[in-house]
C-alpha cells in the first residue's frame, strides 16, 4: 500500500508541475509582442498554434491530478467529506474546478473566436481585425495569468494538505505568488524568479 501511495504522490506532483503551462503561455505571448507587426505572419501563426494546441494536454493533466488526488484520499481511508473537513484539500479541489472552467471557456469560446477572425481574414488581415484579435488575445492572456496564480496557489496548498503552515506564512506565500504572476504577465521574466 505504501508503494502505491508513493507512486500516486509522484504522479500527482508531476501533474502539478506540468500544469505550469500558463507561465510558458505568458512567456510566448510576451515574446510575440516583442516581434511587433504584422499580425498573422508566419511567426504569429506559429506561436498561436503552440498556444491553442496545449488545451487538450492541459485537460489531461487536470483530470490526472483530480483522479490521483482522489485516489490518494481514498487509499488513506478518507471519503469525499475530507474535502469539507480539510480546508487546504477542499480549496485545492475548488481551484482545480475553477481552472478547468477557465480552460473550457478559452477552448470553447475565446480560441474559436480568434481562429474565426484569422480564417475570415485569409492572407491579408484587414486593419479592423487587429484590434478585435488583440482584445481576444488580451483576454486570453489575463485568463492565463489567473490560471498561473491558481496553479501555483494550489501547489502551495498541496504542501499544506497534511501539515498546514501558519496563516501568516500562507498569506505571505500567496502574496509572493501574486507578485510573480504579475511579473510573468508583464514581462518575459528573463531571470526567472529574480
Amino acid at each position: 500500500m505504501d508503494t502505491l501511495l508513493s507512486i500516486l504522490k509522484v504522479i500527482h506532483i508531476v501533474n502539478a508541475i506540468l500544469m505550469a503551462w500558463p507561465f510558458y503561455a505568458l512567456v510566448i505571448v510576451n515574446q510575440r509582442v516583442r516581434l511587433g507587426p504584422p499580425l498573422g505572419d508566419r511567426a504569429d501563426t506559429y506561436l498561436e498554434n503552440i498556444i491553442k494546441n496545449r488545451t487538450i494536454p492541459c485537460f489531461v493533466f487536470q483530470a490526472t491530478a483530480l483522479v490521483s488526488g482522489l485516489a490518494l484520499m481514498f487509499l488513506r481511508g478518507q471519503g469525499l467529506g475530507t474535502l469539507l473537513t480539510n480546508p487546504a484539500l477542499g480549496l485545492k479541489f475548488l481551484l482545480l474546478v475553477f481552472i478547468a472552467a477557465l480552460l473550457s471557456f478559452v477552448h470553447l469560446s475565446l480560441q474559436p473566436q480568434i481562429d474565426a477572425l484569422f480564417a475570415q481574414a485569409g492572407n491579408s488581415l484587414p486593419a479592423d481585425f487587429a484590434p478585435r484579435i488583440g482584445a481576444l488575445r488580451l483576454r486570453r492572456k489575463r485568463m492565463a495569468s489567473t490560471c498561473l496564480f491558481v496553479v501555483l496557489t494550489s501547489a502551495m496548498l498541496g504542501v499544506q494538505v497534511w501539515a498546514p503552515f501558519p496563516l501568516w506564512l500562507t498569506a505571505a506565500l500567496i502574496a509572493a505568488i501574486a507578485v510573480f504572476t504579475w511579473r510573468a504577465y508583464k514581462s518575459v521574466t528573463p531571470y526567472g524568479w529574480a
